[in-house]
């Protein structure tokens, strides 16, 4: 669960701070951390992930972000 807690709070740090001069590559860097954060969760929090985003009709970001 600390993974999951730690790439919350990530998102939610960036998007606290982000300004209009954010451009999208600053976007994607956080992704990549995200993503990073993500893939050293155990098994069974990836599938909460995984079913999370399915549920959110967001299935297509599962293989990018190394879920799978």
């Amino acid at each position: 669960m600390s993974n999951l807690a730690v790439a919350l709070a990530i998102v939610i740090s960036y998007l606290d701070r982000r300004s209009a001069t954010s451009t999208e590559d600053d976007d994607i860097q956080v992704l990549e951390v995200v993503a990073a954060e993500l893939q050293q969760t155990p098994p069974d929090e990836k599938n909460e992930v995984v079913s999370a985003l399915v549920r959110i009709g967001r299935a297509d970001l599962i293989d990018g972000l190394g879920l799978r």
